[in-house]
């Protein structure tokens, strides 16, 4: 049943951008996937799923690129951005296990789709046997509401919202700041909303792309 999955990830890509994009991704995919023993690749659509808020902006989840994924940690480890992590739409919580297996050891997911955050957990939990000393926490919930830990020093986002709620996310987060005064990192894949954060004091000090479609970047505030 795997590489029926991979078939549709990669018909999905193809159809939707080019087919070049497409032998890339699934190329990461599989690595992906058999590096860090999850199962994430599955695209399901979001109108099926039981969701704690309204369905405005996508309609199939997906996750984000493991080559970005591991480009962003790995660089956010060089910048020793810290150890506590919140992925804001964590879906199936791929970005969480990166995460893990780059050092972070504070790490929270929230996601507005049940059956999304009952996967995150599942495979949050594959993995905690080779990461014992991470905390792990997942939130049913609309992230526009949630009230940020005071301790938190990274958050992640996979372009998740429109620009209404994006605002929203990122006025909660400079609440956290002002709570806590603190260097926060924003990582920040298909980063199409950045101009709020430069409007909200962030500063870009990574930037990746590749392939057009491919891309992500770290915002740093103090």
């Amino acid at each position: 049943m795997t590489y029926l999955y991979y078939i549709r990830y990669f018909f999905y890509i193809a159809i939707n951008w080019n087919f070049r994009l497409a032998l890339f991704s699934i190329f990461h995919e599989i690595n992906g996937e058999k590096k860090y023993g999850i199962r994430t690749t599955e695209l399901d659509n979001l109108k099926k799923l039981t969701l704690t808020g309204k369905l405005e902006h996508a309609e199939i989840y997906q996750g984000a690129s493991y080559y970005l994924l591991e480009h962003i940690f790995q660089q956010l480890k060089k910048q020793k951005a810290g150890k506590t992590l919140i992925d804001v739409g964590c879906g199936k919580g791929r970005a969480m296990v990166v995460a893990a297996e780059y050092g972070f050891t504070k790490i929270t997911g929230i996601d507005f789709a049940r059956q999304l955050c009952d996967s995150a957990i599942q495979n949050c939990g594959q993995i905690s046997r080779r990461h014992p000393s991470v905390q792990w926490q997942v939130i049913y919930g609309n992230a526009e509401d949630a009230v940020f830990a005071k301790d938190t020093r990274v958050f992640f986002f996979f372009n998740p919202f429109k620009e209404a709620v994006m605002a929203k996310v990122i006025k909660n987060i400079l609440i956290s700041h002002k709570a806590q005064p603190r260097k926060i990192y924003v990582a920040y894949v298909n980063p199409q909303l950045k101009h709020l954060l430069a409007d909200a004091g962030f500063k870009q000090t990574y930037y990746i792309k590749k392939m057009n479609f491919v891309e992500a970047g770290i915002y740093e505030k103090v």
